[in-house]
């Protein structure tokens, strides 16, 4: 072969093959091509690649086709490893043969109209075409900013460009793998992505037909809203019953507004059963949702990214290898509900896992013995998984990210321990300076616009230096301080709850060194004030992996000296944001009948001191809808009230986002 004619085979590195593959295949080829098992290769003037081995097995790789579609005689299901040495062997030898270091792959955006329709069949072009005209939000990855390539995350499933501009080289997590219409999607957003900033290491497009709108109508909404705002929700969430089914058919095809919805029938009726879980303040969260999705949905080409019109209600994944990054159980009562955060090791994407289950009042003392019995699908222990990494076939991705396994008995699932091992993630998952994460924050700062996810703040921190943990009797929690290369501190913070008794044992443990050294912390990231917080949910010592929820006692807790690591006090501007949403959560948990005298008396200091903060239209428009409310109690007004709530929420919420990243002050511990 003297000189290489297949550019699409030159990035198809052992970690590209793994995708494509699996890593024991892809090892087991890498092992046998250093121990002499390696083919005759041609290449004829066609592009066809032909691998001959001495066992008589052949095969044929046509250009411009993926590795799944090549042809082997050894007539394996899948793909074996005939195809991944072939691949592996005519890399090295052009590599060996060439007088200069082969380039680089062309950029994704590179690739043409012509090249995609060769490798994406017409039927998904036009499935790809109609989620564009939708409109659409991809993330764009370049290779240059750490990713080991080129790299799309779409809502329902993530494409790696192995090959840049041979897009028969490039892998989706979904279940065609290859040659999909997210291989279509992923290399329009790289091309609006160069039209935008060609230099930028990551950036979210939108995709969408400009001029074309595919808004929701707004009415069944605003009828919902305006009902809880009326009745709220101390009288039972059958006052508004209605309104939420009619908001429902009106979200049949918006796939974020349904999930909302969700959220706030839940919601409602977490006061109605006496939950334990229940806050009034998360409604002006879900609400101010509502309002920033409605106003930003009906501009032209946003209904698929704010909305979620067009997205697939399930996606099927092909065989897929998840590792857990962490899990959390929150308690309700009896109920439970344990959290897995998984990463996949091909894409770095995350996904989430869910498990609800019991624990009866009379068998409390029982709780980690019925925790370790508990399974997720045949052959999945929840305990097990939570500490390791699963192999699964048969699975689906929904477009929030949370993952459905399939629960047959002929599934293929099993489940294998891991040693967090997390270096090779990278971001959006792992970060390892704190300016990573504020420019992470910076590029995506306000989450009700951005599409749904179940794990859209869980992160894992890699620092550079632990400093000594320190127990907190009056929060009853453990606070660490870590940091980066730089020195930039970033908080870790865990409270004592009664059903996880030895979580604040497990981090103590893992912070003082019990373990060996602290490499990873992973779990929800928040920001107090500009100072990066975080609520671990596992912990990758050198020694391996704890969890704190599924931990044991160790005894290194009543170790730790007493201290604190809090960020400075609260500025103005946050302090009288704070306060606008609990007053408004008073109005919706109560509703204006049975809304306390008080509420009114309350609105005018506070709309003064938003105007002395700085924050004037938000005081205008508290006094406003004060007015408004108070006219309504007088008398049967027909003013509806929901359109000025929902705009006053909205842009509370705006003012919050905006103040995350602004103080980074802290107090030593």
């Amino acid at each position: 072969m003297s000189s290489p004619a297949r550019d699409d085979l030159l990035h198809l590195s052992p970690e590209a093959l793994s995708h494509a593959a699996n890593a024991g295949i892809v090892k087991r080829a890498v092992r046998e091509l250093a121990g002499g098992y390696r083919p005759r290769l041609a290449v004829d003037a066609q592009g066809l690649l032909e691998a001959t081995f001495d066992d008589g097995v052949s095969c044929r790789w046509p250009a411009g086709v993926a590795i799944q579609d090549a042809r082997c005689s050894c007539n394996a299901a899948g793909v074996c490893r005939h195809r991944v040495i072939a691949a592996l062997a005519y890399r090295e030898s052009a590599t060996a043969q060439a007088a200069e270091p082969l380039p680089a792959a062309a950029p994704v955006a590179e690739a043409d109209d012509a090249a995609l329709a060769r490798v994406v069949p017409a039927a998904l072009l036009a499935v790809a075409d109609a989620q564009r005209d939708a409109g659409i939000s991809i993330e764009v990855r370049q290779r240059g900013g750490g990713d080991a390539c080129d790299t799309a995350r779409l809502p329902s499933a993530t494409v790696r460009y192995w090959g840049g501009a041979a897009l028969e080289a490039a892998r989706c997590d979904c279940v065609r793998a290859a040659a999909c219409e997210h291989v279509a999607l992923g290399l329009w957003a790289f091309r609006a992505a160069r039209a935008q900033d060609a230099a930028a290491p990551q950036l979210t497009v939108r995709l969408g037909v400009a001029g074309r709108a595919h808004a929701v109508e707004r009415a069944p909404f605003e009828q919902l809203v305006e009902a809880i705002v009326r009745h709220g929700v101390s009288q039972g969430a059958d006052a508004w019953m209605q309104g939420l089914s009619t908001a429902r058919i009106a979200s049949a095809e918006a796939a974020w507004l349904s999930l909302l919805l969700a959220d706030l029938e839940t919601w409602g009726e977490g006061y109605a059963k006496r939950r334990a879980l229940y806050d009034a303040a998360q409604g002006v969260d879900l609400l101010a949702e509502l309002g920033l999705r409605l106003a930003a949905g009906g501009l032209p080409g946003h209904a698929g990214a704010v909305l979620g019109i067009g997205q697939a209600g399930e996606t099927a994944l092909d065989r897929v290898r998840l590792m857990c990054l962490g899990a959390r159980t929150q308690r309700d009562g009896e109920a439970r509900r344990s959290t897995l955060v998984m990463a996949d090791i091909d894409t770095g994407t995350r996904l989430v896992l869910a498990h609800a289950w019991q624990v009866p009042e009379a068998r409390r003392a029982d709780e980690a013995a019925i925790r370790a019995a508990e399974r997720l699908a045949p052959g999945v222990l929840l305990e097990a998984l939570a500490r390791g990494q699963l192999l699964a076939q048969q699975a689906a991705r929904r477009p929030d990210g949370s993952v459905r396994l399939a629960r047959a008995r002929s599934s293929q699932n099993s489940v294998l321990p891991q040693a967090a091992d997390w270096a090779q993630l990278g971001a959006p998952v792992r970060f390892d300076s704190v300016a990573a994460l504020r420019a992470e924050q910076q590029a995506h700062p306000t989450a009700a616009l951005q599409p749904r996810h179940a794990a859209r703040r869980f992160i894992v921190f890699s620092p550079a230096e632990v400093e000594p943990p320190a127990y907190d009797a009056n929060a009853q929690g453990v606070a660490v301080l870590l940091r980066d290369a730089q020195g930039a501190p970033l908080l870790v913070q865990r409270f004592h709850e009664r059903h996880v008794p030895h979580a604040l044992d497990a981090l103590a443990a893992a912070a003082s060194g019990r373990h060996g050294a602290l490499r990873h912390v992973a779990g929800v990231l928040g920001w107090q004030h500009g100072v990066p917080s975080l609520e671990p949910w596992a912990l990758g010592c050198e020694g391996g992996l704890l969890v704190p929820d599924f931990a044991v006692a160790s005894g290194a807790l009543g170790a730790l000296p007493l201290g604190s690591a809090q960020p400075a006090g609260a500025d103005p501007c946050t302090l009288q944001l704070d306060a606008l949403r609990q007053h408004l959560a008073t109005l919706l948990h109560h509703g204006l009948s049975r809304l306390p005298r008080a509420w009114a008396g309350e609105s005018a200091p506070l709309a003064r001191r938003l105007e002395a903060a700085g924050l004037r239209e938000l005081s205008q428009r508290l006094q406003a809808l004060t007015g408004e409310a108070a006219a309504a109690q007088a008398g049967p007004g027909d003013a509806p009230l929901a359109p000025a709530l929902l705009q006053l929420l909205a842009l509370r919420q705006l003012h919050e986002d905006a103040a995350l990243l602004e103080r980074s002050d802290y107090q030593s511990p």
